[in-house]
């Protein structure tokens, strides 16, 4: 990594180098709709909204929830590091000597009670929990609301396993366990719930509250003292919902939620709709039915009354889940000390593994991506994800996402469609060995460095068959029903493929338009800096997936349709002549006769 001395001269002329271009280019307003020429309807360049999203104010990157931070490795870090004394600091205040000797605490029981039954949890383990020391991986000061994170406990070199934890359902958080194990006979086996699979997650770690408060909750899985033990220690580590009033959006304000709601087409209100339903749903159908087993709060060790079998209790559990579970070797994991460990856009993911001494186990392990010393923070990566998925599941964006910038855009079936039962159909008969396909689809557009916006292949594909009407509805034929959605990869005919770029289009003019009318906060603070942030982002993603289609719109007489393609199927593609066919000698009649030919034996 480059010396800060010589970063900051690189930040400081790349800086001169972008003032000097914006003198060169035209100025141009902003993206204002037309029905003029196509090569109009774009006017909006990233630093037009940046100026319009945040005033100027450069925005605060290192807003992150709990235990999970960000690290700045590009340019632009140091750009604000240059700046830091023009920008006024809205993060979290700095912890109190109070609240970090709490936390050490937390950290010291935690260590302790995972060290009474480390030949159970771990086959190699080179970190501790303690308190974030508030820097990245390389020592640079990042935000101050880091909580706990990993230690080194010795020098660690790269490639060497930080820690690793075989898959065992006495400590591991599962679907299958909380499904099969802890909720068996209590919990139907067809339930389905809006929240999925992470709303089963976020059942069993409320029994685990309950169990650690010893206040209720089923006695499952079965577990030794020291395993419990541990688990109590780790539940009292967790973030509490106060502690994640302005960490997680599912705890922001409804002024920030407003905020969030607009800045992105992944909308923060389906989600929180979707807890609500879900946690209405199980209080009244399961946990009122029996609140010695299900109680609606419990008081965990810290002496602290928390919710537990209830609406907010169930949206507390749902956070912690979101941003602690690992997708790992097939299925969404909770591995309780193992989520301690804060991100870095640099490091690696949690991955799948064996361990053990004939490397037999089965497990989760976390190897290191450069040389650390003893004492200093580790990292790991949660992974490759969109900008609005960060937030909305870690309340924060890393850099990375700068980099490539994704959004979110829906496409459904219009149900006055005339040929709706028909799209329906095919739609089915695409996944019957599967659930049914969705008349409602989304689908993510990309703006990354070397690519032209040209958008998912599904996203055409699923847009044709929408599209799909008058002159080209023969295909809807039950003749074609087996083949139809593969003929839906390509272009059906030029007024589809119109249909479908304007469709396209006006989604993600539309959506630009939503941002920009974005509602100002009352207050500047970290949540509507990171909400900004994720604007900007989508913004870009959407803007060039509208410039890839207005620039294929101006080009549809160049493709080839279905009834070309077809007619070249059949070698029907050219004009026929009689004098093509003169002498060739592929070209007769055949073994019997010539018409007049006389040669037929009467």
């Amino acid at each position: 990594m480059a010396s800060t001395a010589s970063a900051k001269t690189m930040a400081t002329g790349l800086v001169l180098a972008q003032v000097l271009l914006s003198t060169m280019l035209p100025a141009v307003d902003s993206f204002v709709p037309s029905t003029t020429s196509f090569s109009d309807r774009i006017h909006v360049l990233d630093n037009d909204f940046s100026i319009r999203t945040n005033e100027n104010k450069p925005i605060n990157y290192n807003s992150c929830f709990h235990s999970r931070i960000q690290k700045s490795s590009t340019t632009e870090t140091t750009l604000k590091a240059i700046n830091a004394e023009e920008t006024s600091s809205s993060s979290i205040p700095p912890q109190t000597e109070e609240e970090k000797e709490r936390l050490e605490k937390i950290c010291s029981g935690l260590n302790a009670a995972f060290e009474a039954s480390r030949k159970d949890l771990t086959r190699t383990c080179n970190v501790k929990v303690g308190v974030s020391p508030n820097v990245d991986s390389y020592g640079e000061p990042v935000g101050s609301n880091m909580r706990l994170g990993w230690i080194a406990t010795k020098d660690v070199n790269k490639g060497d396993i930080l820690m690793n934890m075989p898959y065992d359902e006495q400590w591991e958080i599962t679907p299958k366990t909380a499904r099969k194990t802890v909720f068996s006979g209590i919990l139907d086996d067809a339930y389905e719930g809006w929240t999925g699979e992470t709303g089963l997650l976020a059942l069993q770690l409320l029994n685990e509250v309950a169990r650690s408060a010893s206040t209720g909750g089923v006695q499952k899985p079965v577990r030794g003292p020291p395993i419990q033990a541990f688990l109590n220690e780790w539940i009292n580590a967790l973030p509490t919902p106060t502690e994640l009033e302005t960490q997680h959006p599912i705890f922001w304000s409804e002024e920030d939620q407003e905020i969030l709601q607009q800045s992105s087409n992944t909308k923060i209100y389906r989600i929180l709709d979707d807890i609500e339903e879900d946690a209405n749903w199980l209080v009244t159908n399961i946990f009122e039915k029996d609140r010695a087993t299900f109680p609606e709060t419990v008081e965990i060790q810290s002496g602290e009354t928390v919710p537990c079998f209830s609406v907010e209790g169930y949206k507390w559990a749902m956070a912690l889940t979101n941003s602690r579970a690992f997708f790992v070797d097939g299925t969404i994991r909770l591995l309780p000390f193992m989520d301690m460990c804060n991100h870095d856009d640099e490091a690696k993911e949690l991955q799948g593994g064996f361990m053990g001494t004939f490397g037999t186990t089965k497990g989760a392990e976390v190897l290191s991506t450069r040389r650390y010393r003893a004492g200093e923070e580790v990292f790991l990566s949660l992974g490759p994800k969109s900008a609005a998925d960060y937030l909305l599941e870690h309340g924060f964006c890393p850099e990375d996402c700068l980099k490539t910038a994704v959004s979110e855009i829906t496409l459904e079936l219009d149900p006055e469609d005339r040929f709706y039962d028909d799209k329906i159909d095919i739609l089915e008969f695409e996944t019957y060995d599967q659930a049914p396909m969705d008349p409602s689809q989304s689908f993510d557009v990309v703006s990354a460095p070397g690519r032209d916006g040209e958008p998912d292949p599904a996203l055409m594909q699923f847009a044709r068959l929408k599209e799909l009407n008058n002159m080209d509805a023969f295909l809807l034929e039950s003749i074609f029903r087996k083949e139809v959605w593969g003929f839906m990869a390509y272009p059906v005919s030029e007024k589809n493929e119109f249909a479908v770029v304007e469709s396209i289009a006006q989604l993600c003019e539309t959506a630009m338009e939503d941002m920009k009318s974005c509602p100002e906060p009352e207050q500047e603070g970290p949540n509507s800096e990171v909400c900004a942030k994720l604007r900007a982002s989508e913004t870009r993603a959407l803007r060039r997936t509208l410039e890839y289609m207005l620039r294929d719109k101006e080009a549809l007489d160049l493709k080839e349709y279905y009834q070309e393609r077809r007619l070249k199927d059949l070698g029907l593609d050219s004009e026929w002549s009689p004098e093509d066919d003169i002498g060739d000698p592929d070209l007769n009649w055949g073994q019997t006769r010539s018409p007049g030919g006389a040669d037929f034996d009467w």
